[in-house]
């Protein structure tokens, strides 16, 4: 499976960045949210980070977040998604 990468930072336009991202994609893929330069994420990291990954899942693709460091790992675990957003 091919995979994607997508800094998802602060400020419009990672919605559109996506969508040109997997414009055209036929076959699944798996886009991977860079998280790392978020060092100390807060809810509206979160609030971003899930927002994209849900326009991934409808798209029909997988979603992972690449460079998630200590406190993306407790923030997730805390909030109950460390099962629907999987790091790598």
């Amino acid at each position: 499976m091919e995979t994607l990468e997508l800094d998802p930072g602060p400020g419009p336009g990672a919605e559109a960045r996506l969508d040109a991202l997997l414009a055209g994609r036929p076959e699944t893929v798996c886009v991977a949210l860079r998280v790392a330069e978020a060092s100390r994420p807060g809810p509206g990291d979160l609030r971003r980070v899930g927002e994209l990954a849900l326009l991934v899942r409808r798209a029909g693709h997988r979603v992972v977040l690449r460079g998630a460091g200590e406190r993306w790992r407790v923030l997730l675990e805390l909030t109950g998604l460390a099962g629907a957003l999987p790091v790598e």
